[in-house]
């Protein structure tokens, strides 16, 4: 079988979420994916090319698709659902790893407004004025953010009711 790019960062991300930024190494990547490390250097210059392509990777798959894919009729209700419904653990793994990293903390610090500005729009499709739609998809996301850092813990959160409440909030 021969890997591709897109499949060194698939398992990298999928490490990132089992073990954290420290368990990604190209080696023990290779020995896991049982292949050659000149595969790596096939497709990446160094580690930091592969951890760079990680972000970009992660932030069009987990926004920018998002956000695409949901058209002109999309609505809040159903981007939300989606999102609350999907497996984040890479997402929450990102965050982790932010924590040590600054220029990652930046980039998603862009990414957060994008996604806020996103919920905002559809705030404002449901009737919302700019300013509290605004606030509404800041609280939204807040909510978001909190939820990934909860269900890292045994005691799942459930979501259903604070979500209803943000989408009945008028």
């Amino acid at each position: 079988m021969q890997y591709m790019r897109e499949d060194w960062i698939k398992a990298c991300l999928q490490t990132l979420a089992e073990t954290g930024i420290d368990g990604v190494r190209v080696e023990a990547l290779a020995r896991r994916m049982n292949i050659s490390k000149g595969s790596f250097y096939h497709h990446f210059q160094d580690r930091q090319d592969l951890l760079d392509s990680m972000i970009d990777y992660w932030e069009e798959h987990a926004t920018e698709r998002i956000i695409n894919a949901h058209d002109a009729d999309s609505t809040l209700e159903q981007l939300l659902s989606f999102v609350f419904a999907t497996e984040k653990k890479v997402e929450a793994a990102m965050y982790s790893w932010a924590k040590q990293n600054p220029v990652l903390s930046q980039r998603i610090a862009t990414i957060e407004k994008r996604r806020i500005h996103y919920v905002a729009t559809l705030y404002q499709k449901k009737g919302a004025p700019p300013a509290e739609a605004e606030a509404r998809a800041h609280l939204a996301y807040l909510l978001y953010v909190g939820w990934l850092v909860r269900s890292e813990l045994d005691t799942p959160y459930p979501i259903q009711d604070p979500m209803e409440m943000l989408l009945k909030w008028t």
